[in-house]
């Protein structure tokens, strides 16, 4: 019994992050399924046990999060990198878009933002997750994933058929290329970008780094500002000295960054 409600909870508020409407809602429901298991037993529920916390990065290292393959937004020469685990049915995903567009309009060539997929909902996002990656091989991620934000996201339209006419509804896209490598080389991949983010203890999207250090969830511009301006003043040190500019992230983080949670204690 205990195990159930407690398995409830972290059903609850874990994954996606959902706002402060959404949480109450499920918290009203998860009272009603604690007084129905009450029901069921006779006597009143004991205390939950409390559940290990997962472990999470250390904020103060640099990990090696890898963007080989990811698709990105920005020069690839950008002495600053932040990637973000995320999905397409999440909401907070879904905001984070507008700081991004305005670390791009205050930093320019200086910045690129890398995407990499992290599931949490698979009946919601898999799909839309499938499309990005087979649009990222033809050349159209950026614009691919406005449509799908705008057409599968906001109308919660998360089936196959939609995703495929928001993706396909974008200038230049093969629809029929987009349909097999959604069903081909785009499964693994999709697959494995869970798995080596489940390694970088990401539980939840969405997850950033900048330069391999762990921000968190959602950000704004004012938040990210500060991290993005310390690692531009770093790097511009370290690329004066000798590093290339287009080496710096495979030297810097790549090379000497941790690689999953060996810092964590």
């Amino acid at each position: 019994m205990r195990f159930a409600i407690a398995s409830i909870v972290v059903a609850a508020l874990v994954g996606c992050r959902q706002d402060n409407q959404d949480i109450k809602r499920e918290l009203v429901e998860l009272h009603k399924e604690v007084q129905a298991l009450r029901g069921q037993t006779g006597r009143p529920a004991g205390p939950a046990q409390p559940q290990p916390r997962p472990p999470r990065p250390d904020p103060s290292k640099v990990y090696a999060v890898g963007i080989a393959g990811a698709p990105a937004v920005g020069p690839a020469a950008a002495p600053v990198t932040i990637v973000m685990a995320y999905e397409y049915a999440c909401p907070w995903c879904s905001r984070q878009r507008q700081p991004f567009a305005a670390v791009r309009e205050a930093y320019g060539d200086d910045v690129r933002i890398v995407y990499r997929p992290f599931v949490v909902h698979e009946d919601a996002a898999s799909d839309a997750a499938l499309a990005a990656c087979a649009a990222d091989r033809q050349g159209h991620f950026a614009e691919v994933s406005d449509a799908l934000w705008t057409n599968v996201f906001e109308k919660r339209a998360f089936d196959r058929a939609s995703v495929e006419r928001a993706a396909a509804s974008v200038a230049g896209i093969d629809a029929a290329r987009l349909r097999s490598d959604m069903d081909g080389e785009c499964k693994g991949w999709v697959q494995r970008e869970r798995a080596a983010l489940l390694d970088l203890g990401v539980y939840a999207t969405p997850a950033l780094w900048v330069n391999g250090r762990p921000l968190g969830g959602f950000k704004t511009l004012e938040q990210l500002r500060p991290v993005i301006d310390e690692e531009l003043a770093r790097a511009r040190e370290r690329i004066a000295a000798g590093t290339p500019r287009d080496a710096y992230y495979a030297e810097w983080v790549m090379k000497k960054g941790l690689r999953g949670l060996e810092a964590v204690n």
